[in-house]
């Protein structure tokens, strides 16, 4: 347990950079994104940097966890576990192979953070001298070799299935340990690790750069080949996408259930489509930011402990990303009128179960996609659960200044009208007095992202159209959506689905909606090269200061973050290239 207590605690704000040092949210202030930490917003803000970096993973300060620590503990262990008396082989054999999953997890961890790490394949002696101990930089193409070979030699002792699940939920298993390879091997065949000509001058001691030169496109094969083994594997053991079953009396909509579908995928402890997940406390915190005021008769004490009232805020951008109701972007649909987004309109019954009937939301909260309802929360949205299980009778969000849950004061609310819905459990409880949270495992790898992985792995490595698609309308279907193939030869006037390229961004885009807020979009942008492009959009929401309808839905900024090539990676800490020469900066800082 002391090996698994490295595992960085994904979900939790202020330590897992990719909830909020991306694009997908934004907070009113630098002091409202928890409640003891703001480091990962600060780096979003443009304020990493070198002489005391934040959220330091490398040497464990400024809330990451010292990770080369980690790896040694798991060294450690591995290297005495057959000295323990009186322990069956079999627990030796498994223990030792969970050991070296987490430390090829942590070696990975790293590279996506850092790029060229140490490998530390054995700990250096107490006695090694200085040269010894001042060890250097290895190349990427090294680096993911080893975590493979880690892997591979370890998945035939691992367990199918965690069989004490009342004690021992969230240790690896051989689903998860070949999930972790497959993602492993979709970053390094992905275009920022494979190929990388704007590193080109980033090298080692000896001259030579720490990334290949030359895009090799058989480690997309690979890649394809490690998602269809972890995807297999994951089915022999009982994983499938997860669908909502109604167990209560009453009944409910089609529209709900659906829903539920889309939400609870992230939210229901411990469901069939979670591949690996690990969440303590953070969980708890990060629902509290989430959850709106859903009543005005809230104390600032109750306000403050129980619920931020969503300070956690989904961006208009991320509003904009998810498809229609037909399944294609907003953009591309030819009945969808994308100029008039903006204006405003009156929901009527047909859309209570989305919308509040009678109430006045913009255009563009209407005739989307179920994932968008399921996703998010805004001005006149409906609210299921949170003490109201009957969908005849639920929460709507009233989220204009003064409103309910609106801005209401200088503090706690949400700085661009939107609410991260998907992640709050609809069984929690609120009232004025109290809030009854329960906490869940937050997905590292959930099989949804494996299925978009593998299509993404087998169009780059130039599978058939049928092939590519069939795995992304898995996830479409689930949705609610039809396939890519009918929705775009309806509802658009192109048919991008036939080319690589095409086919890619429709992935990419499958990712953004399908995995929204789980982390995996800031490091998504990165592996491909994006993040460039993306983070440096302005950040802008609805003009939450306004209760009228005619200033409230004006398009607002709120940021114009600025990325440059240096922040794909996390600097290594000053001081620590001055007592070990042998290490390298990272490019630009």
């Amino acid at each position: 347990f002391t090996c698994y207590s490295f595992v960085p605690e994904h979900g939790k704000i202020g330590t897992d950079p990719g909830m909020d040092v991306g694009d997908e949210v934004w907070y009113y202030s630098d002091n409202s994104a928890d409640y003891s930490n703001k480091t990962t917003f600060w780096i979003a803000k443009g304020m990493q940097n070198s002489n005391e970096p934040l959220v330091d993973y490398w040497n464990g300060t400024q809330w990451g966890k010292a990770m080369f620590v980690g790896i040694r503990d798991c060294n450690v262990f591995i290297e005495n576990i057959e000295k323990v008396p009186d322990l069956s082989a079999y627990d030796k054999e498994t223990w030792k192979a969970e050991a070296k999953v987490l430390k090829a997890f942590y070696h990975f961890w790293m590279m996506r953070m850092y790029g060229p790490i140490p490998i530390i394949k054995e700990n250096i002696p107490v006695s090694a001298g200085e040269d010894e101990v001042r060890v250097v930089r290895d190349k990427i193409d090294d680096i993911v070799t080893y975590i493979v070979s880690l892997i591979d030699e370890s998945v035939e002792y691992l367990p199918l299935n965690i069989q004490n699940e009342a004690a021992e939920m969230g240790r690896i298993t051989r689903p998860a340990a070949k999930a972790i390879k497959a993602k492993i091997l979709a970053f390094a065949a992905s275009p920022f690790f494979n190929g990388n000509l704007d590193y080109a001058n980033f090298k080692n001691a000896e001259g030579e750069p720490f990334f290949n030169q030359v895009y090799d496109n058989e480690k997309w094969t690979k890649a394809a080949d490690a998602c269809l083994e972890a995807i297999q594997c994951a089915e022999e053991a009982g994983h499938g996408l997860y669908e909502f079953v109604n167990m209560s009396s009453t009944q409910l909509s089609d529209e709900t259930i659906l829903s539920l579908s889309n939400r609870c995928k992230v939210t229901e402890r411990w469901n069939k489509e979670l591949v690996w997940g690990c969440g303590q406390s953070g969980i708890r915190d990060l629902q509290v930011l989430c959850q709106p005021w859903l009543e005005s008769n809230y104390s600032s004490d109750d306000r403050y402990h129980n619920a931020r009232n969503g300070t956690f805020a989904p961006t208009l951008a991320v509003a904009e990303t998810f498809y229609t109701k037909n399944g294609v972007p907003m953009d591309e649909d030819k009945n969808y009128d994308y100029s008039k987004r903006y204006t405003t309109q009156v929901a009527t019954e047909a859309d209570k179960y989305y919308i509040q009937p009678g109430y006045t939301t913009a255009k563009l909260h209407f005739d989307r996609e179920p994932r968008f309802y399921a996703t998010l929360g805004f001005d006149g949205s409906s609210w299921y659960g949170i003490g109201k299980m009957d969908d005849n009778d639920m929460w709507y969000l009233q989220a204009k200044a003064k409103q309910a849950s609106g801005k209401r004061g200088n503090t706690l609310y949400s700085i661009t009208g939107y609410f991260a819905k998907k992640l709050v459990r609809y069984q929690n409880a609120m009232v004025p007095a109290s809030i009854q949270i329960e906490t869940y495992p937050f997905p590292i790898i959930r099989l949804a992202d494996l299925y978009l992985l593998y299509a993404e792995a087998l169009n780059e490595s130039g599978a058939t159209k049928t092939d590519v698609l069939t795995w992304v309308d898995l996830i479409r279907e689930r949705a609610g959506l039809k396939g890519v193939e009918e929705s775009w030869d309806t509802y658009t006037n192109n048919k991008k689905y036939e080319t690589i390229d095409g086919r890619r961004e429709i992935i990419q885009q499958e990712r953004g909606i399908e995995l929204a807020f789980e982390a995996q979009r800031f490091w998504d942008l990165r592996r491909w090269k994006l993040a460039f492009q993306e983070q440096n959009k302005p950040i802008t929401g609805w003009n939450t200061q306004y209760s009228t309808n005619e200033d409230y839905y004006t398009e607002q900024l709120i940021y114009t973050q600025e990325f440059r090539i240096r922040n794909y990676f996390w600097p290594i800490l000053d001081k620590e290239l001055y007592s070990n020469k042998n290490l390298v900066q990272n490019y630009g800082w």
